[in-house]
């Protein structure tokens, strides 16, 4: 914050020395001037890149001031766009026993990681009941780190980065789907769920969700053994429409599908 103060403090005296400058005809207040506009000029370089060195821009830069001495709830996970026949495969979720969700999960961190988040004075967030997951990515940090964070973050530096974990576990491990079918799967980054820092009812504090999503390419037969596991497990994996997704309603329930699976639509 105090760095701020002085910046601003810098640029309005640059801009005001910089206008006297050009409005005068004396020699010095020229040169002055002169001086005070290259500067007022690197400073706006200089902000300028920073409000650029993210994805969020201006948004996330006036945030981080807004918010700069409160908690951030931070969520940065992974889901899995696995589509057939127009329909969206969705699997019940663990924490929520009566909700459908994406295939996915919260990425990790590395131990490398720690002391810099350390640094960031973070705590591990356990609205969840994951006390006992503490390489989470799923943290409370001041609002004055948030920038830094997330240029670590998209660094992809000591943190999980292949997506493959939770659709083993999920899938795999689970006996869902067969091992051997499913070895070697092919996918790709097609979008990044992003709204900001916005405001949670449910965890009723300040938070940052960022999901990147990811395409499943399906063979044939994947496809087809997804079909038949569907069909064997009902109570476990479904096939859901769009429109079942933006309404959060599968087969008629109210609200049995998880609000993050919209995100998969457009993708």
């Amino acid at each position: 914050m105090v760095k701020s103060i002085i910046f601003i403090f810098i640029f309005v005296v640059c801009a005001a020395v910089s206008c006297i400058g050009s409005y005068t005809q004396e020699y010095i207040l020229v040169l002055i001037g002169s001086i005070a506009s290259a500067v007022l000029g690197a400073i706006i370089s200089s902000a300028f890149e920073q409000l650029i060195s993210c994805e969020q821009g201006i948004k996330l830069w006036l945030q981080q001031k807004l918010y700069y001495k409160r908690d951030i709830r931070l969520s940065f996970s992974y889901l899995f766009k696995i589509q057939i026949d127009g329909k969206y495969l969705l699997i019940k979720g663990n924490r929520l026993k009566n909700q459908f969700q994406p295939i996915g999960g919260v990425y990790k961190f590395y131990l490398e990681a720690k002391p810099m988040l350390e640094s960031f004075g973070y705590r591990p967030d356990t609205k969840m009941n994951n006390f006992k997951e503490s390489d989470d990515l799923r943290i409370v940090i001041k609002g004055k780190y948030l920038l830094e964070y997330l240029k670590w973050f998209l660094s992809m530096k000591d943190r999980e980065f292949d997506p493959c974990r939770e659709f083993t576990e999920e899938l795999i491990n689970s006996h869902l789907l067969p091992d051997e079918l499913f070895k070697n799967i092919k996918y790709r980054k097609i979008s990044v769920h992003n709204e900001g820092v916005t405001y949670s009812k449910y965890n009723s504090c300040q938070e940052f969700i960022y999901s990147d999503i990811f395409e499943l390419s399906l063979t044939d037969e994947q496809k087809n053994s997804i079909l038949e596991a569907v069909e064997n497990h009902p109570d476990k994996l479904c096939l859901a429409s769009a429109e079942e997704l933006s309404s959060e309603c599968y087969g008629g329930i109210e609200k049995n599908i998880g609000n993050n699976a919209k995100w998969l639509i457009g993708g």
